[in-house]
């Protein structure tokens, strides 16, 4: 189960400008909470100061689980999937020896062992890449490296998702394979939280919904919180 992240008057400051105003609230554990507002409303911004990516102001502090009762909150490393795709398309290197370089700190010039390739096939397999697994980074779409990405956070076993308009750049079967993996998440009780601006995606498939817009202006269920006539289909 993943961890409950607990903001206390955070806010945001960039180049003396008040990106957001200050927000105090609680996230559940293991539920899938979406960021949704209007473009440059800050929602970036704030997922990637829950990711300690850019300095602000308040606290945010998470809060694990303790499945042993020992009161121990153990340091875990959270996946991030950015809105995109973060490789250098150049490197002359396959997905499989991409892969390969993430599980093993075996050097790519050494044959990895049967057990990496064993874990590398199924990741890849898993986010429908398994046929790509000898062409290079730049051979792939932007939707495949989009994919690439979750196979690799997926290696990680993280319970803690972070993630940036994950469906950019995917075909519709590369849609349904994140909204199946997300489903997956959500059954693990993993926490999640997203941007993401299809307001139809948000509806079926968030636990909770925070509205966005230089501070935080509602939270909440998104049959609550996403009423017909309050504007928020219009700005997110």
């Amino acid at each position: 189960m993943g961890p409950s992240i607990s903001l206390n008057n955070v806010s945001l400051t960039l180049a003396g400008n008040r990106v957001l105003d200050p927000i105090s609230v609680e996230l559940a554990a293991g539920q899938l909470h979406m960021l949704v507002g209007p473009n440059g409303a800050g929602k970036t911004s704030l997922l990637k100061s829950l990711l300690g990516l850019m300095p602000h102001g308040g606290e945010i502090n998470r809060h694990w689980p303790d499945p042993n009762g020992k009161g121990l909150n153990a340091v875990r490393m959270p996946a991030y999937i950015p809105q995109q795709s973060q490789f250098d398309v150049v490197l002359p290197v396959t997905i499989e020896d991409y892969m390969s370089a993430i599980i093993s700190p075996r050097p790519l010039f050494f044959r990895q062992s049967a057990k990496v390739r064993h874990q590398v096939a199924e990741l890849l397999e898993q986010l429908g890449l398994g046929d790509k697994a000898g062409l290079q980074l730049g051979q792939l779409s932007g939707g495949e490296r989009q994919r690439l990405m979750f196979a690799q956070a997926l290696f990680r076993q993280s319970s803690l998702w972070f993630l940036d308009e994950p469906m950019t750049g995917l075909d519709t079967e590369g849609q349904t394979l994140i909204t199946d993996l997300i489903g997956q998440f959500r059954d693990k009780r993993h926490t999640l939280v997203m941007v993401h601006h299809d307001m139809a995606f948000v509806r079926r498939h968030a636990d909770n919904v925070l509205i966005i817009n230089a501070g935080l202006e509602a939270m909440g269920p998104p049959q609550l919180v996403l009423v017909t006539g309050t504007g928020v289909s219009e700005v997110a």
